[in-house]
């Protein structure tokens, strides 16, 4: 593989292997996205729930030969990974973190058709694009060529690609910090193509689909800008003027001059002053 113009190794994020002939029928119950969607040619964006429907985290899936590649947070895997084995016993299905791939984000000019997904015919190395980024899943060996930071395109660790580009598309990310706190539509995971209404049972479904077919939300995924070049966790509280909780930090990334975040808010919040951690928050309209 020749070096990106733009790129930027992901050590933050890891790949979780689902394997065994029962994965599919494994994976169907437990996720809220359908697994029939990931199909070699597409991966899928999804999520795993708790029975009270909230998340313990969110995840891109890829179909790779037989196997099922999950995307996501290495802070989440292993949190994920631990939940899903309870279940998978019952299951001829096997689990684990795979040590041997590598995760590199490549900047594209082109915005491509989004969550496509492409293997090449001369090695392993499996792409994800959605937005303007290319995920790319490769060996050690292949990576090699990469590590250099003093290679033109090197992106330094404290600008992080991914999560610029997940805000900038309102794709939320569940991180340690969020595990089992937030509810898929409070921050925009049904929006963003990640629950499947028509697929039947999974963990968490009952709760998921009355808020769908009988809430009134009054709460909504909102992209913000923060006046701060301190990076604020997820999980933060957002405040109004009379320090009243209205909504949370769901994702937060520097874009070089301040910071870029999809926050999960309360509607009446919109025509508030907003700050959080002291910093005033602006919503993005």
């Amino acid at each position: 593989m020749s070096i990106a113009k733009t790129y930027q190794i992901l050590d933050h994020y890891q790949v979780l292997r689902v394997t065994g002939a029962d994965s599919h029928k494994f994976l169907q119950g437990q996720l809220t996205c359908d697994l029939d969607e990931a199909d070699g040619t597409k991966a899928v964006l999804g999520g795993y729930c708790n029975v009270q429907g909230r998340l313990h985290a969110s995840f891109y899936i890829l179909k790779v030969a037989d196997d099922y590649l999950l995307i996501l947070p290495k802070t989440v895997a292993k949190h994920l990974l631990e939940n899903l084995s309870k279940y998978a016993v019952f299951f001829q299905t096997d689990l684990s973190i795979d040590q041997e791939l590598s995760i590199l984000a490549i900047e594209s000019e082109l915005q491509k058709e989004p969550l496509s997904q492409s293997q090449t015919s001369n090695s392993n190395t499996v792409q994800l694009t959605f937005g303007q980024l290319q995920i790319v899943l490769l060996k050690e060996p292949e990576l090699e060529p990469f590590k250099s930071t003093n290679l033109v395109g090197f992106i330094p660790s404290k600008l992080d690609l991914m999560a610029l580009e997940q805000i900038k598309l309102s794709i939320p990310m569940i991180e340690s910090s969020t595990i089992e706190k937030l509810l898929p539509h409070y921050i925009g995971l049904p929006q963003a193509g990640g629950v499947n209404f028509e697929k039947g049972c999974y963990t968490g479904q009952e709760v998921v689909a009355r808020m769908h077919y009988r809430g009134t939300l009054k709460t909504h995924p909102q992209k913000a800008t923060i006046h701060s070049t301190t990076l604020i966790d997820a999980g933060s509280e957002i405040l109004n003027t009379d320090s009243k909780k209205v909504g949370d930090i769901v994702n937060c990334s520097f874009d070089g001059s301040q910071l870029q975040a999809l926050v999960s808010l309360s509607d009446k919040a919109l025509e508030q002053s907003l700050h959080c951690n002291g910093a005033p928050l602006s919503v993005i309209r």
